[in-house]
């Protein structure tokens, strides 16, 4: 909980710092206690209370007049367009986003400063549980998009997160595997892969054009597909179930 604690009043006082703080200190005790007065008041978890007024000190300096020309601006984000870099403690999250029709980059090796560079270049949003990285200077003027999602979220409530915090729809799937189209085939054309039974109740099977793997609509694909369709449902409640990505149906 004292990592979540920081890393909210971090935030904080980046922002205060931005918007040109008089006495950021009491800004900052200002801030401890509206989350304090939060928690206690929710029934939920404890960074609930954080979160929420985090929120709130947001929509504040949105109000504000010294916030104009602070950041640079950027548009709102096309999903057909939108893909991700995650970073190494959001691999569960990188295979839902890919689930849910976004490539999905997962780098667990690689260190912050490449992980930024490679989200600018490629016009990624970063996602990261690592609120260091957000006080980095192209995170924080924002020329780099990037979403923070709390360390203690459950594959599933990352998802939902940050659909909702996006204000993203699910597109049509992508390979949990390596994040590639999904392309249909004939069934004639892969009958030496698909497996015997398969072959005799099923007609639509679709090819990875990133890693070749084979899918069809069976069990795994079905659960897939409840368990977005819940995460989207959820994306906007204050929790959700946790999930388990499933195999791939090769």
């Amino acid at each position: 909980m004292r990592r979540i604690q920081r890393a909210y009043e971090n935030r904080f006082r980046a922002l205060a710092e931005t918007l040109g703080a008089r006495r950021p200190e009491k800004a900052l005790a200002w801030f401890r206690r509206r989350a304090k007065a939060k928690a206690a008041g929710s029934r939920g978890p404890e960074w609930r209370g954080w979160e929420e007024a985090w929120r709130e000190a947001q929509a504040r300096a949105n109000r504000s007049p010294r916030r104009a020309g602070r950041f640079q601006e950027r548009p709102p984000l096309r999903p057909e367009e939108t893909r991700f870099r995650c970073d190494a403690g959001l691999g569960g999250l990188a295979r839902w986003l890919r689930a849910g029709g976004y490539p999905a980059e997962w780098s667990p090796e690689m260190d912050d400063e490449e992980l930024v560079r490679r989200a600018m270049a490629e016009e990624a949003v970063l996602a990261t549980t690592d609120s260091l990285l957000m006080e980095r200077r192209l995170v924080r003027d924002g020329w780099v998009c990037a979403l923070w999602l709390p360390p203690a979220l459950s594959p599933a409530q990352q998802l939902a997160r940050t659909l909702s915090e996006l204000g993203l729809p699910l597109l049509p799937p992508r390979c949990m595997r390596c994040g590639g189209r999904l392309v249909r085939r004939s069934k004639q054309e892969l009958a030496d892969r698909i497996p015997p039974r398969t072959f005799r109740w099923l007609e639509e099977f679709f090819v990875c054009e990133g890693c070749g793997g084979l899918f069809w609509k069976g069990t795994h694909w079905q659960r897939i597909e409840r368990a977005l369709a819940e995460a989207a449902s959820l994306r906007d409640q204050r929790a959700a179930p946790p999930l388990r990505p499933p195999e791939s149906e090769e």
